[in-house]
């Protein structure tokens, strides 16, 4: 390891700056800084930290560089400890250009997990300059300490953009907000001020007006989003078994495409343990993490590759149990109230309607209005960082969730067991260049979402996709959806003709797969699905045929799904949240 205080390189590079003359000059190419110092010979290697691994400087240099009138430099900070016990000492980063302290930053190497961006503006320095970058490790006074074998200190994929480039290619952002009901978003006539971020976008682009979901839980629900494929088919059906692979999944499609494909999840469901990192240069994932943190990462990942194509897919958890919204949102929407309910889903799961007022029903309604509009906030931040860095010239923006909620509509809480359009109703907003504006009155589906982003992007589209592009008006069709988790222990699918409409839900034995149990409703004169109407025969008998039909062609087509194990920790994650029994 180098000593922090030892001489320091200085590399010379060149970008275009603009120049005079009449024609506006083009925006200059992203300059990679570490290719410049490995050309130079100096220590640069790859660091993991946090499950992502990242070329990087391994020791303090300097770069004079010619710099564009609106550059930006991003890079990361991380550090690798492969010695014994803690790692010792403090990381201390600066950035100086001459006498100017640009950017300082400290991390403890006995908490650092993941890379920390940063962004650092460089407008004003505009023509020839000096980037110095500091390394240092150092006590906890900041006098220097010289670093013990096995560790390293980076600084990732150092890289100088030029800002007049952003937006010129085409981005995508596909924003999954768990566990939002269609009848809680303000775009579709909710009275109470939960999206207005959302319902701008809707009013300036495509608004589904009847979009369902293929199922009523977030694994199979975001593998179907994410392929256009039946839940079967994919393989993601219940919490022992992830992504098979074996069909074609839209991050992969992009990349081959020329995309940089990045994501941030929030539960383990959307994550590398079932498979939902496939075809992402890097799936960023953190347990429970919360909208701000999202929006955080989702604004340092823009402004690392927004001056090339991206897909960039975000997934926002709050909505879902445990309902606990910030102070300043729980506070737009609570309501007096001296009961003893909270957000906590051990304090609601056992109560049924005999035993719950309405004054219980509608704090929780309250808590979960409050975490939409958190989220919803923390979107509005990250659209707000797109149009400062001109990328809402050239983004695509798809807004969606995976299924619904239930407030003991049919007798229950939370969402998995049934498939009652309070769980699989869902919105879906489509926003972008060339887009819309429209209000889609057709039913649509979670499968649209694939081929729509694909055709947008000018991305071939692979054979065999359930879900049909909504840059055109998609027709009327059928709507398909399924569930493992249920509490009577059976399958359990739909069949939907849209709104208006009528609907089927059969249960499913699972020792037998034959069917135990059927419900019919007339969606136009009962839409809280609170009578059986069965129509005659030969009509049941048609509808029936068709979902069984899709339902077992997706399950013979989808095997060779992959077991899950999950640790004992994750296991009791689960547990906690109601996806496992004690």
């Amino acid at each position: 390891m180098v000593h922090p205080l030892r001489a320091r390189a200085v590399l010379v590079l060149t970008l275009a700056a603009a120049g005079g003359g009449c024609r506006p000059e083009p925006p200059a190419p992203p300059r990679h800084l570490l290719e410049a110092a490995e050309r130079a010979r100096l220590r640069v290697g790859r660091i993991e930290t946090g499950g992502e691994t990242r070329p990087a400087l391994l020791e303090s240099a300097s770069f004079e560089v010619r710099l564009p009138r609106r550059a930006l430099l991003t890079l990361g900070l991380g550090l690798a400890w492969a010695g014994d016990g803690e790692a010792p000492g403090w990381y201390r980063f600066a950035l100086r250009s001459g006498d100017r302290l640009l950017a300082e930053r400290q991390l403890n190497p006995r908490a650092a997990r993941g890379w920390r961006d940063l962004s650092v503006p460089l407008e004003g320095l505009e023509g020839n300059a000096t980037l110095r970058f500091d390394l240092a490790l150092t006590d906890r006074e900041g006098e220097p300490v010289t670093p013990p074998p096995g560790l390293l200190l980076g600084v990732a994929d150092p890289v100088v953009h030029d800002l007049d480039a952003y937006g010129r290619a085409r981005g995508i952002v596909l924003v999954s907000i768990d566990t939002l009901r269609r009848d809680h978003v303000g775009a579709h006539g909710y009275p109470r001020p939960t999206t207005p971020r959302l319902d701008a976008l809707a009013g300036a682009g495509i608004l589904c007006e009847d979009a369902v979901s293929t199922s009523s839980w977030t694994l199979p629900a975001h593998l179907s989003m994410l392929t256009s494929r039946d839940p079967g088919v994919h393989g993601g059906t219940d919490m022992n078994h992830g992504f098979n692979r074996n069909v074609p999944v839209l991050p992969a499609l992009l990349r081959a495409g020329g995309y940089a494909t990045q994501a941030v999840t929030s539960h383990l469901y959307v994550s590398p343990v079932y498979g939902l990192d496939a075809g992402f240069d890097h799936l960023d994932f953190l347990q429970d993490r919360k909208a701000t943190d999202v929006a955080d990462r989702a604004i340092e990942i823009l402004d690392r590759v927004g001056d090339r194509p991206f897909f960039l897919f975000l997934h926002f958890y709050d909505p879902h149990w445990h309902y606990d919204p910030p102070e300043a949102a729980r506070k737009l929407f609570a309501r007096p109230y001296a009961g003893k309910i909270t957000g906590l889903w051990r304090d609601f799961k056992d109560r049924t309607p005999a035993n719950t007022g309405k004054a219980d029903l509608d704090h929780l309604r309250d808590l979960y209005d409050g975490e939409i509009r958190y989220v919803d906030d923390e979107l509005g931040r990250v659209l707000d960082h797109m149009k400062a860095r001109g990328l809402d010239r050239g983004t695509l923006v798809v807004v969606t969730s995976d299924h619904g909620e239930e407030f003991l509509e049919h007798g229950s809480w939370e969402h998995q067991r049934t498939l009652y359009e309070e769980v699989v109703r869902i919105p879906l907003v489509v926003h972008g260049p060339g887009v819309g504006p429209r209000r889609e009155p057709a039913q649509v589906s979670l499968l649209d979402v694939m081929p729509t982003v694909l055709e947008w992007a000018r991305v071939a589209r692979p054979p065999f996709l359930d879900g049909k592009s909504l840059l055109q008006s998609p027709g009327e069709r059928e709507a398909y959806g399924e569930t493992d988790h249920t509490s009577d222990g059976t399958y359990k699918l739909f069949l939907r003709g849209g709104q208006g409409r009528w609907k089927t839900v059969l249960s499913m034995s699972r020792e037998r797969r034959d069917q135990v149990r059927e419900e019919w409703y007339e969606l136009g004169a009962d839409p809280g699905e609170t009578r059986n109407a069965p129509p005659t025969p030969e009509v049941a008998a048609a509808v029936r045929n068709r979902a069984l039909h899709r339902w077992r062609g997706a399950r013979t087509a989808g095997i060779g799904a992959p077991g899950v194990k999950l640790s004992p920790e994750q296991r009791e994650r689960l547990r906690a949240l109601g996806y496992v029994n004690p």
